[in-house]
């Protein structure tokens, strides 16, 4: 078992549930991209400091603890798609692996600062639709839409984070995010794929909206 598999969690699956509930969350992430400029609509992006007040509330280990999630969630969704063996060229197959890696080395990170604060550390149940694995490009739809809520996570979570040591590593993990979501645009046949001038932050309320349907709490 390498690496990734060691840090797999059992993934059920929820036709209804999650199927109407990801409907939803690609909607509002949709919506979110147009205010950011995306798709030729005026740009009214809202800056992080508007939306950080509900990740201030619960604090930095709260916030820890769901970015962990998160990682977890995609970590496991892109090695659903390496194992999956819908891609098999090497570029396609070598950015999904690279990604999963990624994913999965962020969740670690911050799996170590939580227990070195004495923390717990999630053992989510992750969910996803039956269909994730359907077709390259309804996997690619899926990652289009999940990319988005981990940056705007990290960018609504960023201002409220006390710590600054936290804060740094958080900074380098949006960005990093950031790449992973022009590498799924790149895959998808997007041009340009850095095609969003400003990343839109998310309030705490829509992360967990969009991240319930997949077994994700606070």
């Amino acid at each position: 078992m390498d690496g990734a598999e060691s840090r797999a969690f059992p993934v059920g699956f929820d036709q209804e549930y999650s199927r109407r509930n990801f409907l939803k969350t690609a909607g509002w992430v949709t919506a979110a991209l147009a205010a950011a400029g995306f798709g030729g609509v005026a740009l009214t992006a809202r800056p992080a400091h508007a939306v950080h007040e509900g990740y201030q509330a619960v604090g930095d280990i709260a916030i820890l603890q769901l970015a962990y999630q998160l990682e977890l969630l995609e970590g496991n969704f892109y090695a659903a798609g390496v194992n999956s063996g819908l891609f098999t060229d090497d570029f396609s197959v070598s950015q999904i692996a690279a990604i999963r890696d990624h994913e999965f080395a962020h969740a670690d990170a911050i799996a170590g600062v939580l227990a070195g604060a004495g923390a717990a550390i999630p053992e989510p149940e992750l969910i996803f639709p039956p269909d994730v694995t359907a077709d390259v490009a309804t996997f690619l739809s899926y990652a289009a839409t999940l990319e988005p809520v981990g940056i705007g996570a990290y960018q609504g979570a960023a201002p409220a984070l006390v710590d600054k040591n936290i804060l740094a590593s958080a900074i380098s993990i949006h960005n990093a995010e950031c790449q992973h979501w022009n590498a799924i645009k790149i895959l998808q046949g997007i041009v340009p794929p850095n095609n969003v001038a400003f990343e839109e932050a998310l309030p705490l309320e829509a992360v967990l909206e969009a991240a319930a349907p997949f077994g994700i709490t606070v």
